[in-house]
């Protein structure tokens, strides 16, 4: 029995035949219809694995039917029209699930030597120090406001549920109110403003009130007491209190976008004092005439000796 229009479309699909066999084989208008099906089963087919079975199911269908001439060019074209429809719907589909997961983390962070403001979803502000970063989940934070910082910022929460900020240090929650977490490889701060705060650690918990601060530096915590209503770095000014030497180095790259060769200082003496973060020159000397560390520019770098 001679073989129908579908069918010789199916053994071009599985390439039993050549393109210039099927050509020949059926009329023109067909085989314009056959090419625009295949342009869709190639698309198809490139999607996600659970396709590939409708894919193959539809193969079969075509390849099982006994049509006769008359009957193939309505069936091709329906046939065109539903795959149509089904690449469009999947298409949407697939970039509406793209762009709701790329949009579930926001991510922010502040430049070298940058002072940078974020609105939260539930007018929460949290104020960025240099090179420091927040992110949060948006389609939670309804519910959970939680978020992970890296750096130093100031928060002014909002009142409502449970607000937390974690770190790699410990984890602060409030239910409304200011403060300022600082958090780097070796350093954990946090200082209360207004409000009350809870503080955890990785062996303690504390309950902060305005004034009041803790600080861990090389898994060694102490309190603190502030008489000041906000950080001085909203002025432009850091300041230290008692801190290994290296950490007020590492604040000195993230203010002015530079690099110290540190190798031959010892990194662990205590520094207490400040620095301006817009006058590098300045910076250096207030910090390091008192250490009695003798600094050079060389190149890109600064060199530190003792």
């Amino acid at each position: 029995m001679e073989k129908n229009y579908a069918t010789y479309f199916a053994d071009w699909v599985a390439g039993n035949i050549s393109t210039e066999e099927v050509k020949v084989l059926i009329p023109e208008k067909e085989f314009i219809a056959f090419q625009k099906i295949n342009k869709t089963i190639d698309v198809i087919s490139k999607l996600e694995t659970p396709l590939d079975t409708t894919l193959q199911n539809i193969k079969k269908k075509i390849n099982n039917q006994q049509l006769d001439k008359k009957q193939t060019q309505p069936k091709v074209i329906k046939l065109y029209a539903k795959w149509a429809a089904s690449i469009a719907a999947m298409l949407v589909l697939f970039i509406g699930i793209s762009n709701y997961f790329d949009s579930i983390e926001v991510s922010i962070q502040s430049g070298f030597g940058e002072q940078k403001t974020v609105a939260l979803l539930d007018n929460s502000e949290v104020i960025l120090n240099a090179t420091s970063s927040i992110k949060y989940d948006k389609k939670t934070w309804k519910n959970k406001r939680e978020l992970f910082l890296d750096g130093e910022a100031y928060f002014k929460v909002t009142k409502g549920n449970s607000f937390t900020v974690n770190t790699k240090n410990g984890s602060v929650t409030v239910l409304g109110t200011h403060f300022n977490v600082n958090s780097k490889a070796d350093y954990f701060n946090v200082i209360c403003y207004e409000g009350k705060v809870s503080v955890k650690t990785a062996t303690k918990e504390y309950i902060l009130t305005p004034g009041k601060g803790i600080e861990t530096t090389n898994n060694t915590e102490r309190a603190l007491q502030i008489s000041s209503n906000s950080p001085n770095w909203f002025n432009g000014i850091s300041e230290f209190d008692n801190v290994p030497l290296k950490l007020v180095i590492d604040e000195l790259e993230k203010q002015f976008n530079i690099t110290f060769d540190r190798t031959t200082i010892n990194q662990t003496r205590k520094f207490s004092g400040s620095f301006n973060n817009k006058k590098q020159k300045l910076a250096l000397a207030a910090v390091f005439k008192p250490m009695r560390v003798i600094y050079k520019i060389k190149g890109d770098k600064i060199i530190l000796k003792e």
